[in-house]
């Protein structure tokens, strides 16, 4: 029987996730590259005199062993709060920094507008964060924004600071791409819930997406962020498509599939199965097909 946590490790965040964006956006000022000059922007970018933006990305590139460079179509916005301040600033590409094992150490934005310096998203524990999609993919009326439920270690130039950090995407191949990178694995389905629930602890979570993810060593896992549980269970939870016992599909278009869960770990012997109802029907033709393929050959 494989342990709980190796199979939970890297899909649990510490922290609840809060709507700051909506919030700071209503009392904060607003800085934006693509509407102010690059001075008003000095509460940020402090650059030393004493080297030039260029000679500054040299050395940060020579600290990795190895960089892949994600080029965006067209562009994205990262957002984040500092000293009071909403910054707003649009990077054209996005160069992943990892060490000699391999590991991601942090991500290089590039190519800004009026920007010297580069801007810097580090990573200093062994659990990259799990990159949150905060609304549901069917929804065109969404923006395509990854935020994070932890504080973010941020770099601009001298500067390091804490702080929550959103990525805005305006293609859906962009934002894929991005978090299939920090999750080491290959989304194989992403589908919008209207809500699920489980027999064991109730309603798990409204509006939100469920993943499916394999890594490299080729195991799949489903990934959803449980909004609807309280304190320390609003978190993401994993469950190996190896622990799926039986899948039933709706009897009509509609209709809420039902997944019954081998008690392998604790929180599955609590959950006993669940309950999803999609957004899309299509979705969920697609989410029982790959369960039963996985269960037909598995």
């Amino acid at each position: 029987m494989p342990s709980r946590d190796s199979a939970m490790s890297q899909f649990i965040p510490n922290q609840d996730y809060h709507e700051w964006a909506s919030n700071s956006s209503r009392r904060e000022s607003i800085i934006s590259t693509s509407t102010v000059s690059s001075t008003s922007t000095s509460i940020l970018f402090q650059t030393p005199s004493t080297s030039s933006g260029s000679n500054s990305r040299k050395q940060s590139w020579q600290s990795y062993d190895d960089v892949v460079r994600l080029e965006l179509n067209p562009s994205m916005t990262v957002s984040f709060v500092k000293s009071g301040q909403l910054f707003r600033l649009r990077y054209t590409f996005i160069d992943l920094c990892k060490d000699s094992t391999g590991a991601l150490k942090c991500l290089e934005l590039g190519g800004g507008l009026g920007q010297q310096t580069s801007f810097v998203h580090a990573f200093h524990n062994t659990k990259l964060p799990v990159p949150h999609l905060e609304h549901p993919k069917e929804d065109s009326k969404y923006p395509l924004r990854i935020t994070f439920l932890e504080q973010q270690t941020i770099q601009a130039a001298h500067v390091v600071f804490m702080t929550q950090l959103s990525y805005t995407f305006e293609n859906w191949d962009d934002c894929r791409q991005f978090q299939e990178l920090l999750l080491c694995s290959k989304m194989i389905f992403i589908g919008g819930m209207a809500e699920a629930k489980s027999k064991g602890r109730g309603e798990e979570c409204i509006s939100q997406n469920l993943r499916i993810l394999r890594g490299q060593n080729g195991k799949r896992v489903m990934l959803f962020f449980a909004n609807s549980q309280r304190g320390g269970l609003k978190r993401y939870v994993s469950i190996p498509l190896n622990c799926v016992a039986k899948v039933k599909p709706p009897k009509k278009p509609g209709r809420p599939v039902v997944i019954e869960l081998d008690p392998n770990f604790d929180i599955l012997s609590v959950m006993r199965n669940i309950t999803i109802q999609f957004l899309d029907n299509n979705d969920c033709e697609d989410f029982v097909q790959l369960l039963s393929t996985d269960l037909t050959i598995g």
